[in-house]
């Protein structure tokens, strides 16, 4: 018979790839982890990972019970939340990385403060995202793909039930760190954008690190754009441009401050450069109240931005 307790530290296991790992976050022992998941796989009758020097990962079936595993917790949390009488309210959102989100995420925490508003946000890659909410991890996943991408985004949305609503379409801008001799100019030529070191994103399918159609001196497109520093981290990004001379490409969103960051990019005005930025959700899922009224919040922000 499975319990909750194994369906659980299995989740975790998966969430964290290792044993050793797991039991440090359910304050356990690394034995006791091995046992339950022993026991979870003799009550699915299946291997559910496979174990390898460097750690664990899931089996084809461990994969389809941890989808389902997931489920479950989250039914039984909401069932949870029911018995407190609604005492509590959560809202669970993920989101690519972005400094922007991050501010108007924490406007929003304190206009609720006082209503128990209870919270977890998870920062991720589009692929990741998709996943998140179509596992019931969270209600929201906030993205930013390339219009060029969208087709094929669609696709895989379709493939996992979901819904994308646009929020706002944003242009591709360059920024400069602070310390190259071109920031602060309104403008850059072809030949200058071509000797540009960047920093960028991690690579993400669905948007813009793979995508971006920037042109050299010789007006050619640069097939590979020298990128010096890969981060999953805004706050890295920001503090790299601002002590350095690499430069970055995204869509005008990076600072918290849309007319500063309006102010200190510079529009490349060149194709493929159009990103949307919206939400994702369950497929014909109404949405929650607290989930509704976040998503009304960011379109205030955006209208008044």
């Amino acid at each position: 018979m499975i319990d909750l307790k194994q369906l659980q530290c299995f989740i975790v296991c998966t969430d964290v790839g290792s044993f050793s790992e797991a039991a440090k976050v359910l304050y356990t022992t690394q034995s006791n982890v091995s046992k339950m998941i022993r026991a979870l796989e003799k009550a699915v009758g299946a291997r559910l990972f496979v174990r390898e020097s460097r750690g664990i990962h899931l089996t084809a079936q461990g994969k389809h019970v941890y989808k389902y595993a997931c489920k479950i917790i989250e039914e039984v949390g909401m069932l949870g939340d029911f018995s407190k009488g609604g005492a509590e309210e959560w809202l669970n959102v993920s989101s690519n990385p972005s400094s922007w989100f991050a501010t108007r995420f924490t406007e929003f925490y304190n206009q609720h403060y006082g209503e128990n508003l209870h919270c977890q946000v998870y920062t991720a890659s589009v692929r990741s995202i998709i996943s998140r909410v179509q596992e019931c991890k969270d209600d929201l996943g906030f993205v930013y793909v390339m219009g060029s991408q969208e087709a094929s985004f669609q696709y895989s949305l379709a493939k996992n039930h979901l819904e994308f609503v646009e929020l706002v379409k944003l242009e591709a801008m360059l920024y400069l760190g602070e310390k190259h001799p071109l920031y602060g100019e309104s403008k850059i030529d072809q030949a200058e954008l071509g000797k540009l070191r960047f920093i960028q994103c991690y690579q993400d399918e669905f948007t813009e690190n793979n995508y971006w159609m920037v042109k050299n001196g010789e007006g050619n497109y640069l097939t590979e754009m020298d990128v010096a520093v890969v981060t999953n981290s805004d706050y890295i990004m920001e503090r790299m441009l601002k002590e350095s001379t690499l430069a970055n490409i995204s869509g005008s969103y990076l600072s918290p401050n849309e007319k500063q960051t309006i102010e200190h990019g510079i529009p490349l005005e060149q194709e493929s450069s159009q990103l949307m930025f919206g939400y994702l959700k369950r497929e014909g899922e109404t949405l929650g109240k607290t989930a509704q009224s976040f998503v009304d919040f960011l379109k205030n922000s955006l209208a008044v931005g």
